[in-house]
């Protein structure tokens, strides 16, 4: 749970006390590689904070089976089908762990009531999800006013880790690119 009150502080201050109420909301999960955190047709009951490994959120295509990668979690991220978890309706998305991973996890009348008992967590929430929305923008802006090697480059600045801990042909689905093309990118001098 560090990592989580780590990700908090970036934002608001917790008292160790602050910190006691947090833990008491969540529940810790273990995945395996493959195991899924969340299916397509079943509610997102939980909203999850990744402590450790990596994750794909994903929707696959009904008439190919081809996967589209909507997000990529790794530790210290939020993994979690936003709009499912809030309306309590199915999901269209998949997430599943790339590696094992370990998740925090807190059911929606714990967010609520955790909500109630530290108001300043708010604040907190709001923060992040601005940065969720501004990304998701940026996102949106690139795939469709950029072209292949700008998006690649733009990801690589953005989030360098990500290169060495998510396989390349899931990095490609999530820039929109098939796994080809931006091996032909990587192959180029000039990145």
């Amino acid at each position: 749970m560090e990592l989580l009150f780590s990700n908090i502080q970036r934002h608001i201050s917790l008292s160790e006390e602050d910190k006691h109420i947090i833990s008491s909301f969540w529940t810790i999960k273990r995945l395996n590689r493959g195991e899924h955190l969340l299916s397509a047709g079943s509610v997102c009951r939980y909203d999850a904070f990744v402590l450790e490994g990596s994750l794909k959120g994903y929707i696959t295509d009904a008439d190919t089976g081809r996967e589209e990668i909507v997000f990529l979690a790794v530790a210290d991220w939020w993994a979690s089908d936003l709009e499912s978890f809030h309306t309590q309706h199915a999901s269209s998305l998949n997430i599943t762990a790339i590696t094992p991973a370990t998740v925090a996890l807190i059911s929606l009348p714990a967010f609520n009531e955790l909500l109630e008992k530290l108001p300043k967590l708010e604040k907190y929430f709001r923060i992040i999800l601005q940065y969720h929305v501004t990304a998701l923008l940026r996102r949106i802006y690139y795939r469709n006013a950029h072209d292949a090697k700008s998006r690649y480059k733009t990801f690589l600045q953005q989030y360098p880790a990500l290169q060495e801990q998510i396989p390349q042909y899931l990095i490609a689905s999530y820039l929109g690119i098939s796994a080809e093309m931006l091996s032909k990118i990587r192959a180029q001098k000039d990145l």
